[in-house]
């Protein structure tokens, strides 16, 4: 899971016309954002005005799922939080390419005339994108103000030495893994990396080493994954190309290597567990790539490339 690594450079993949939407949404957001603090006559908000405010930001969320995923991105400080939520994937094609041909008004946007340009903005969930981040922003305000509840200290006893039997049996249950039986050499492993992190493809960076415990079935913990149809059209390529076995998707629901996500929507159907991406979820995903835009096709195409040139030499 994403664990605030500083050495990952996320803003270097974004494209311009995407930083200029960034751009002009953070305007209008400034603005609004303002416009709500007026609002708000505390200088604290109680527990229950503050749920009254997240009701909001779920109401605006159920009514265009292509937003859930804002709200984590946001919090994490990404300066480009549009672009690296699942945001570009969620949305249609004709969407995607209002986005990607947008032009960036000219006029500094001002208290007075913040109505009469946002009407001049000409793109779907924009204005939802406005009142969202600037819900979620007083949200994340006035959570910081809200007194921490007090933790109780419980002393610890002291653990139980384990028996032969139990350490026999929990190096059993580990070994139930399967391997996805990976042919990739040390370079091409470093190729795949590269890759991974390019499209963002998990929480967190990383490295060739834990991309070897995955696919040698090693792997102690799950990874949270950002895309899904991604993660299939990915492995199903690795597939094809003989990089790794066939049956990817049974092994990867029986190592239980994947979850979810967590965006508000999957927190109100999972609550606060782990949710797995299971072997129906994996067909689903491989389904929707025949007809669906994939995010990253090219460069897991090049991807592709490259492994095969190191497997002719």
């Amino acid at each position: 899971m994403y664990n605030g690594e500083q050495d990952i450079d996320y803003d270097s993949n974004v494209p311009e016309v995407f930083r200029a939407v960034q751009q002009s949404l953070n305007d209008f957001v400034a603005i609004n954002y303002e416009t709500a603090l007026g609002l708000v006559s505390q200088p604290q908000l109680t527990e229950a005005e503050l749920l009254h405010y997240k009701s909001k930001v779920l109401d605006i969320i159920r009514n265009n799922p292509p937003l859930a995923s804002l709200p984590k991105y946001l919090r994490d400080d990404r300066e480009d939080y549009l672009w690296y939520s699942d945001f570009c994937d969620e949305i249609s094609k004709d969407v995607y390419h209002q986005y990607r041909t947008f032009i960036k008004p000219t006029n500094t946007i001002t208290p007075s005339n913040y109505t009469a340009e946002l009407i001049k903005i000409d793109l779907p969930y924009f204005r939802e994108l406005v009142d969202l981040v600037s819900l979620e922003r007083l949200c994340i305000k006035y959570e910081k103000l809200l007194p921490k509840p007090k933790v109780e200290i419980i002393k610890e006893e002291t653990p139980i030495q384990e028996t032969t039997i139990a350490k026999e049996t929990k190096a059993t249950a580990k070994s139930t893994k399967r391997s996805y039986q990976s042919k990739l050499s040390k370079e091409q492993y470093a190729l795949l990396a590269n890759c991974i992190e390019t499209i963002k493809l998990f929480r967190s960076k990383i490295k060739v080493a834990e991309l070897k415990k995955l696919l040698s079935g090693k792997l102690p913990e799950p990874l949270q994954v950002t895309n899904q149809k991604t993660l299939v059209y990915l492995l199903d390529q690795l597939s094809e190309h003989k990089y790794i076995k066939a049956q990817w998707v049974s092994v990867a629901d029986g190592n239980k290597d994947f979850i979810s996500f967590r965006t508000e929507g999957n927190k109100e159907r999972y609550g606060d567990n782990k949710h797995y991406i299971g072997m129906q979820q994996l067909l689903n995903c491989r389904n929707r790539n025949k007809r669906e835009q994939i995010f990253g096709l090219e460069d897991i195409d090049t991807l592709i490339e490259k492994l095969g040139e190191y497997s002719r030499q």
